[in-house]
């Protein structure tokens, strides 16, 4: 299961390239935002499996899908691997229980922090003052926490139609 959320994952990924090159190299506090996108189905693996370590899985295997396409390469998969292992690591080991919305939205929040500092070293010169980095950070955080709140309003919707417990 987590592997065709990873094959989705990369579709979206393939959907949102052409904008996230742009605003990557134009707009970090944008590419921030919107790069959120590339957590939805990790988050959403690791939430409907119940299982730890499948926000990894999925992220490896959009990694290994993209790799190809991606404008850096195999690289890009360096930022997807550590946000579901960040996201792995913020959620509770036991698959018992269903996990709270606001411990999924903390994680996502925690998953922000730690791509914004992942992406630090690549930011160009021009980039690297403080509002533009306080406002990407802002953003990065942001954009997690949407995909966070889309990961828990899906989980429901599965729950409700009987497709997730």
């Amino acid at each position: 299961m987590s592997a065709a959320f990873g094959a989705v994952q990369s579709l979206l990924f393939v959907a949102v390239v052409p904008l996230t090159t742009v605003l990557a190299l134009s707009a970090p506090p944008a590419y921030a935002l919107i790069a959120g996108v590339h957590s939805l189905m990790p988050f959403l693996a690791r939430i409907v499996t119940r299982t730890p370590g499948m926000a990894t899985f999925t992220a490896f295997v959009t990694g290994l899908l993209t790799s190809a396409i991606s404008p850096i390469g195999p690289l890009a998969a360096v930022p997807m691997l550590l946000a579901g292992l960040a996201f792995d690591l913020s959620l509770p080991l036991r698959r018992e229980k269903p996990t709270r919305s606001r411990r999924i939205l903390l994680a996502a929040a925690g998953v922000g922090v730690v791509l914004f500092f992942v992406a630090l070293p690549v930011f160009s010169p021009e980039h690297l003052v403080p509002p533009v980095l306080i406002a990407t950070f802002a953003a990065r955080v942001a954009g997690e926490l949407v995909i966070g709140g889309v990961v828990i309003a899906v989980h429901k919707a599965l729950v409700r139609a009987g497709a997730a417990r």
